[in-house]
Order: structure tokens, then C-alpha cells, then sequence
């Protein structure tokens, strides 16, 4: 095989897979402001895990370690988040901050406490995950 024929094959091959990586994201009905990523979803039993992002700082995001210290802008943010359909609880997983660049501020993996689904982006959001669940009849 020549070397253009290669070329050729890596690049179809990795513009096809650029283009299902940003193509994952889909705005969240009725809260369009969040996006969820499809291909993340795990499910469960009555459980689901999913990435979320909103632009700007989420209030799930922690703060900085030092307080007082000049931070970037955080442009976009990113949460692993679990619901339970069941209970209408959610809780983070794990936060990523990124600048307007993409560029990442910070990264927390600890996982937060179980709290009742709250605010209406995140009950968009629920209601959206929850549904896509149960359309998979795995709940």
C-alpha cells in the first residue's frame, strides 16, 4: 500500500472520529444551556451516570485551594454526575473547569455528597437522563 493511500485512510479515519466525538454532545431539552455527552451514559438498576457541562463555573465545582489567589476565568465546566431515578437524587462524581482556550483549570474526582435534585437545569437534566434510561428498558 502506498504512502498517500495511508495517509489518506489515517485521515478519513480520525476526521470520522473527530466528528462522532464532538458530535456526542447534545443540548438538554428544555435546558438548552447544558449539553450531555450520550456516549458517556452508564447505567445501573435504577442508577445513571453521565457527563454534563454548562458554561461557566457550576456551583458543584469547587473553589480554588488558595483562597485569594488570582484564577483564570473558568469558560466551561464538565461534571460526571450520577442520578438515581428512583429517588430523585443526583450527586458529582468528578468536576472539570476548562478556560476559554479548552485548557484545564482544574480537575476534582472526589465524590460529593447525595443531595435531592434541585434547580431547574438540573431537573431538566434528570428528567432527560432519566427518560433515556428508561427508553433502554434497563430500569
Amino acid at each position: 500500500m502506498s504512502f498517500s493511500r495511508i495517509a489518506l485512510a489515517c485521515a478519513a479515519s480520525c476526521t470520522l472520529a473527530a466528528g462522532s466525538a464532538a458530535a456526542s454532545w447534545r443540548p438538554v431539552p428544555g435546558a438548552p444551556e447544558v449539553e450531555i455527552q450520550l456516549g458517556s451514559m452508564q447505567l445501573e438498576r435504577t442508577r445513571v451516570v453521565v457527563w454534563l457541562r454548562w458554561w461557566g463555573r457550576h456551583p458543584l465545582v469547587p473553589e480554588p485551594a488558595v483562597p485569594g489567589a488570582r484564577q483564570a476565568r473558568v469558560h466551561r465546566t464538565a461534571l460526571r454526575t450520577e442520578f438515581d431515578c428512583s429517588q430523585r437524587t443526583t450527586r458529582m462524581l468528578a468536576a472539570n473547569a476548562y478556560d476559554s482556550a479548552g485548557a484545564a483549570l482544574s480537575m476534582a474526582s472526589t465524590a460529593g455528597p447525595l443531595r435531592p435534585v434541585e434547580g431547574s437545569d438540573m431537573g431538566w437534566a434528570y428528567d432527560a437522563v432519566c427518560e433515556a434510561a428508561r427508553a433502554e428498558r434497563r430500569l
